[in-house]
């Protein structure tokens, strides 16, 4: 592509490695792992039934209202996991286990679904596409799903993921977000979060067909570091996406009395997306593999036009060389050397050989 002539891929990931794990520590020890995204630590927390609606923001969790109405929907959200003891506090008002409270602060943990105690717990991966700079955001997802139609939600920093759910909220009693439990609520969000994978897929898969289109045009507009670097990132998102299939089976199957038989359908319809999603990152994964394998066809192909020119002037010369070493050995009898028109007949050689297997690798097309 003539207007990609210095085309460079960007990191498709534009986060930071977490710090690294302390060895021999306490179970369910709350230290945070990872980079801090904001400031100060932002909590939402709204309430709604179909006739109510109230959503008010707080910087510290004893300010959080502890008279929950298990006929409204108690949806607390937390931006920003580095302040551990705002992490602890929520702990101690709604009872979480210690071992939740440190997954909930391990970036790096793995995505996990765990469904006991009357609670359902998932942590899985948020990822956002910047079209500007081709870069994809990773955060660090949870969600706890706790009786009494109450919602935890823990994200690192702010996302626009979450704001379609929000408006939803806000359009009113007739909306079947706000007639419904938490576990409705649960789903949407994870749903969001899910169909969310679909717009990051087509993101890198647009990335990769510029990437092809350039290969195609001028492959020397390609560095090969920035080829496998794409590579490597797309098998990085290959495993952050791929446990989701998994999680949603789980969640479908489950029989937590959390989860109302009204919200049964919406499981299945969001298993039914988690296959569709990993199907497109096996797809995107393999287009990956396969624009590397382009790449090394093309730079072969550029590699044996270059050979077979060498190997053309190399055969030319052969002939050529045998001659001259005839006349260049260190003999007193040659009787071509008193031969008055010696010399020229020798360059006439010389060029009659030269053309006719010039003339001859053409015809063969090996020129």
């Amino acid at each position: 592509m003539s207007s990609l002539p210095n085309f460079r891929l960007g990191s498709l990931f534009s986060r930071k490695p977490g710090q690294p794990i302390q060895p021999a520590q306490s179970p369910g020890s709350l230290i945070h792992i990872g980079e801090r995204r904001i400031e100060q630590l932002v909590v939402s927390a709204t309430e709604f039934n179909a006739d109510h609606l109230e959503t008010s923001e707080f910087h510290d969790f004893s300010e959080l209202p502890l008279e929950n109405d298990p006929a409204k929907v108690t949806w607390i959200h937390v931006s920003g996991l580095h302040d551990i003891e705002q992490i602890a506090k929520l702990g101690a008002l709604y009872g979480i286990h210690p071992l939740i409270l440190e997954d909930i602060l391990n970036t790096n943990s793995h995505s996990k679904f765990e469904d006991h105690d009357g609670h359902i717990f998932i942590v899985n991966r948020m990822l956002s596409f910047n079209s500007a700079n081709a870069e994809v955001d990773v955060q660090h997802s949870a969600l706890l799903l706790l009786p009494g139609n109450i919602l935890l939600t823990f994200l690192e920093g702010p996302t626009e993921v979450f704001a379609p759910i929000y408006a939803r909220l806000k359009t009113g009693g007739a909306g079947r977000i706000r007639n419904h439990g938490a576990d409705y609520l649960a789903w949407a969000i994870i749903d969001a979060v899910v169909d969310n994978y679909f717009h990051v897929i087509d993101g890198v898969l647009d990335t990769l067909n510029r990437m092809e289109d350039t290969l195609q045009d001028d492959a020397s507009d390609v560095e090969a570091g920035d080829l496998f670097s794409l590579k490597k990132e797309v098998s990085a998102l290959h495993r952050m996406v791929r446990p989701v299939r998994e999680m949603a089976t789980a969640l479908q199957h489950s029989d937590s009395p959390v989860l109302t038989p009204a919200v049964r359908p919406y499981l299945r319809d969001l298993s039914d997306h988690a296959h569709q999603v990993r199907e497109a990152i096996d797809e995107l994964r393999d287009s990956a593999s396969s624009l590397r394998d382009f790449y090394l066809t093309i730079a072969s192909n550029r590699m044996n036009e270059v050979m077979k020119v060498l190997t053309c002037f190399s055969t030319v010369f052969l002939p050529l060389t045998f001659l001259a070493g005839i006349y260049g050995m260190n003999f007193d009898v040659i009787p071509e050397l008193k031969f008055r028109y010696g010399y020229p007949i020798l360059w006439g050689l010389f060029v009659i050989i030269t053309g006719g297997m010039i003339y001859l690798f053409r015809r063969k097309k090996g020129l």
